[in-house]
């Protein structure tokens, strides 16, 4: 992918230096660069444009400088990385660039192998970003669609990784009862639930004290019983069959 930087520098021979400069790196397709001469035409061609990965603008320009770009950038939804060009030496605005949130600074006179490489490195960061978004951005998809189905706390845990839960399944012998209450749906509209729910344990409770008998003779095994929607109830043996 070609990063997209956009320059902001009010001196005119900047553009042509720096296409000469990157220039196999723009024939190889690594990174494109749009110029602009100040603060308000780089926020026109944000607008404009709105593919840019990236900022690199000086600080003293015209109408709009690079600081109050800056802060303009960091408004912003985008929040692209920057880097801040200052004079050498001129530590208060650098130090105040910083604190807005500038990625990175350079010195004039531009040393063209510096900016190479601070770019390089912004553009490894932004990268870095990118793949964190999209990480969150498919756990939380995938959160969301799982919680339709499981649990809050296991929805969560394959959200962040699938592989830490076992999905294998286990192989039990199970028995499911069928059980009729009847007027059940008069009985749930008028008792409020905190009285519901205990009688209807106490119910399941007492269905539970059954002896099963297998064609092996007369052997019994301990049933736990779960609720299910309207009157339906399952009964799942824990004991296996004795030999």
């Amino acid at each position: 992918m070609t990063a997209q930087v956009l320059v902001v520098d009010d001196e005119p021979d900047l553009e042509a230096l720096i296409q000469q400069k990157f220039r196999h790196q723009i024939r190889d397709g690594a990174v494109a660069f749009v110029f602009a001469r100040d603060g308000v035409d780089a926020l026109a061609v944000l607008k404009a444009k709105g593919a840019i990965d990236m900022v690199v603008t000086d600080i003293n320009m015209p109408r709009m400088d690079g600081l109050s770009l800056l802060q303009k950038l960091r408004e912003s939804e985008e929040k692209l990385s920057t880097i801040i060009v200052s004079a050498y030496g001129d530590m208060t605005n650098i130090r105040t660039a910083m604190n807005r949130g500038a990625f990175d600074f350079l010195t004039k006179p531009i040393d063209f192998l510096d900016l190479e490489t601070t770019i390089a490195k912004t553009i490894r960061h932004i990268k870095t970003l990118r793949e964190a978004r999209e990480r969150q951005a498919a756990a939380e998809r995938a959160h969301a669609a799982l919680s339709r189905y499981f649990s809050p706390n296991l929805a969560e845990r394959l959200a962040i990784d699938a592989d830490a839960v076992d999905s294998r399944g286990q192989r039990r012998e199970i028995a499911t009862v069928f059980t009729d209450i009847d007027n059940f749906t008069k009985l749930v509209e008028s008792i409020e639930p905190d009285v519901l729910g205990p009688l209807l344990n106490d119910y399941l409770i007492g269905m539970t004290d059954v002896r099963i008998t297998d064609d092996l003779g007369d052997r019994s095994d301990v049933g736990e019983y779960r609720t299910g929607d309207g009157a339906r109830r399952m009964i799942r043996l824990l004991a296996r069959r004795a030999e």
